[in-house]
């Protein structure tokens, strides 16, 4: 929060399956008038410490945007590494845009 106002936030999923327990998912968002402030960076560096602090997580998983090359650089920076490719993996404004999916082992 800043001023009160909510500027982020970050969820993160795993199944309570005993055999993919270990593997969660996530998604970020952040207000776009706070956008280059480092406020997605420290919510995932936060999560991370939290995933690595369970002793159950990992493996942590994403799917990014063909094109958002400023979360790419993010995700990249805090060890992220890209897994795979998905075609249309979203339709906005009238057009395919393609998803990466991104992983982080957790050693």
């Amino acid at each position: 929060r800043i001023n009160g106002e909510l500027v982020g936030m970050l969820n993160f999923n795993a199944s309570h399956k005993r055999k993919i327990r270990h593997v969660g998912e996530f998604g970020v968002s952040v207000l776009k008038k706070h956008w280059n402030k480092k406020i997605g960076q420290h919510l995932i560096t936060t999560m991370i410490h939290w995933a690595k602090a369970t002793k159950i997580v990992r493996k942590i998983n994403l799917r990014v945007l063909a094109g958002n090359e400023s979360a790419m650089h993010v995700y990249k920076k805090l060890g992220f590494k890209i897994e795979g490719k998905e075609s249309r993996g979203s339709f906005q404004d009238g057009v395919f845009i393609d998803s990466y999916y991104m992983g982080l082992e957790i050693d």
